[in-house]
């Protein structure tokens, strides 16, 4: 019980041992700090857990990589499917606009033949 009002009264939320490993490689001690600060409990609990089921380093960075990829190229999709949606079906348009150029040159050359005559 001592030990839990201890914690609760730290400012520093403290890290699991292989998670203060990587981090420490990642980030400067401010930055550490700052990101100590922001998390929940929760995440520390699983990234710890999920740390300690790697067990070779370059498996990590390989699942990284992966991962850092499949949410690139989520994100993007993401992207292309809210500019769609904003601007809408834009061939409509642009089809709008070439009829709406030719019945203005067309009318002016008639209006102009009739001027003539």
């Amino acid at each position: 019980m001592d030990e839990e009002t201890n914690d609760m009264k730290s400012p520093e939320k403290k890290l699991p041992a292989s998670l203060e490993e990587h981090l420490r490689a990642l980030l400067p001690d401010k930055a550490l700090n700052h990101f100590r600060e922001q998390l929940p409990s929760e995440f520390l609990s699983d990234a710890s857990e999920g740390l300690n089921q790697v067990a070779d380093s370059k498996n990590l960075d390989s699942a990284v990589k992966k991962l850092n990829h499949d949410l690139h190229r989520q994100l993007a999709h993401k992207k292309t499917g809210k500019r769609k949606r904003a601007i809408g079906d834009l061939s409509w348009t642009y089809w709008a606009i070439v009829i709406i150029l030719l019945l203005t040159i067309t009318g002016f050359f008639v209006i102009r033949m009739f001027l003539q005559h």
